[in-house]
């Protein structure tokens, strides 16, 4: 008895393995010699490229850990801190000032109060004005002084008024003989006086223009500098004097009558009413003889 032939049909191969053989394809690859694939040999031998991997992203991550450890280890202190207490974490902390703070100065006993009564924070009146004037006439009429010089007392000040006839000739700013024999006297007592001077030269409201004084601004002006450069010369401190012009703004009468023009055009030497010469009587209180 033969036997038996447990073999697959069509030279061992499945039926659906048949059908895939009988294609041109597949013979066409049969014929050429080529063997048949095997399904799975090339995965098999890339698995161990996975393994392979994970294992060197391991290791890398281990040596950042390593170098990351290293370096903190060497921003840490090597001595021990002492422990801040619970409360002063809460304490307000002092700030510093945003701006240097003027380190304070003690102070001293106030001076007392000037009795005289005020003006301006460096000025006080005059107490007695008409005292003081009467003063200023009797040594103005003792230095040989005409008598059309005037005085005149307000607030802090005291002015020599001087009629422009005596000091300069008509339309000029330079002095005339009279006028300069009449500083010469005025000012040795000017001298002794303390406080600034301050000569002001004004004119009447008739209008002026030539080469040399333009308007009466300029000959107003001239004629109070005359004034200072000659009692500069006749030995006052520069310092004290100074020289201004008003021409017709300050006019003491307002008609335009010979006589009212005249009156306008003047030179007034003022001073600090309280800076009396040397020697010169202090002025008295208002009902108290005058010796």
């Amino acid at each position: 008895m033969a036997p038996r032939d447990d073999r697959p049909q069509n030279g061992g191969f499945a039926p659906d393995d048949a059908e895939d053989l009988a294609s041109p394809t597949w013979a066409a690859g049969i014929g050429a010699g080529n063997v048949l694939p095997q399904a799975g040999a090339e995965e098999d031998q890339e698995i161990w490229l996975l393994s392979y991997s994970d294992l060197v992203t391991l290791l890398l991550s281990v040596f950042v850990m390593l170098l990351a450890i290293t370096s903190l280890k060497d921003q840490l202190p090597t001595t021990p801190q002492p422990e801040t207490p619970a409360i002063a974490l809460h304490a307000p902390q002092a700030l510093p000032p945003l701006f240097d703070e003027p380190v304070p100065v003690p102070t001293t006993d106030p001076a007392p109060p000037d009795p005289r009564p005020r003006l301006d924070d460096d000025e006080v009146a005059v107490t007695a004005p008409e005292r003081v004037a009467e003063r200023w006439r009797e040594t103005l009429a003792g230095l040989g002084v005409p008598r059309s010089v005037a005085v005149d007392v307000r607030q802090n000040r005291v002015g020599i008024v001087i009629g422009e006839g005596i000091l300069f000739a008509p339309g000029q700013a330079e002095l005339t003989p009279g006028g300069d024999g009449l500083l010469r006297r005025l000012a040795p007592t000017l001298a002794a006086t303390r406080g600034d001077i301050v000569v002001e030269g004004h004119s009447d409201s008739t209008p002026i223009g030539n080469r040399r004084f333009p308007s009466n601004w300029e000959l107003s002006g001239g004629r109070a500098a005359s004034v200072v450069r000659r009692l500069i010369e006749l030995g006052l401190p520069p310092d004290r004097l100074s020289a201004v012009g008003f021409a017709d703004t300050r006019p003491l009468s307002t008609g335009a009558d010979p006589v009212s023009m005249a009156r306008n055009r003047r030179v007034a030497i003022t001073i600090q009413a309280d800076g009396l010469p040397d020697g010169f009587p202090a002025a008295q209180e208002p009902g108290r003889a005058i010796p």
